[in-house]
């Protein structure tokens, strides 16, 4: 009489052997007929059709600047917008919106957060700024210069004209004032 145990022993043994048995029989195994569909589908070459058509007004097609440098800037760019008193007004809230937190209102570079910075702001009214063509401080309003950021993402072309003709407006206010000093 044979024991539960050796039963038991027997019992898995013979499973263990149908299944060796299973796994090495010759037949071969058969795949799904989605597994290689890659191998058998058909071939598509790029562009062999055209792309779809792209909705209209999903991608800008026009407006936008040209990439440039500060150099072409200064030489290229000029002020396309008159002096009017709305153009001026719009350019002092867009200059004490981005412009005078670090130059301050009165862009002599004294602004509230100008202390925090590794490098002072440039004093926009009686510095070298004065001097240069509006061209290169509208380049630099856009894509920013030495420790400045740009702000070609927040200010639109026309608005940054705006700011260049509010500064030019403040610096012949201070040129009028000095002349008026002596």
């Amino acid at each position: 009489m044979i024991g539960p145990i050796a039963r038991a022993f027997r019992f898995v043994g013979l499973m263990l052997a149908v299944a060796l048995a299973i796994a090495m029989s010759p037949v071969p195994a058969a795949c799904f007929p989605w597994s290689i569909d890659m191998y058998r589908g058909p071939e598509v070459q790029p562009y062999a059709e055209a792309p779809r058509v792209t909705p209209a007004d999903t991608i800008p097609v026009h407006g936008g600047e040209p990439p440039m440098s500060l150099e072409q800037a200064t030489i290229k760019m000029h002020n396309p917008l008159q002096p009017t008193p709305e153009n001026l007004a719009k350019g002092k809230e867009q200059f004490n919106t981005y412009c005078a937190p670090c130059h301050g209102e009165s862009a002599q570079g004294n602004g509230p957060v100008a202390h925090l910075l590794a490098k002072p702001p440039k004093n926009l009214v009686a510095g070298t700024s004065k001097d240069l063509p509006d061209g290169y401080i509208y380049g630099a309003i856009r894509d920013g210069v030495l420790s400045m950021p740009s702000y070609a993402e927040e200010m639109p072309a026309e608005q940054r004209w705006q700011v260049v003709m509010y500064i030019r407006s403040m610096q012949s206010a201070a040129a009028k004032a000095k002349v008026a000093g002596n």
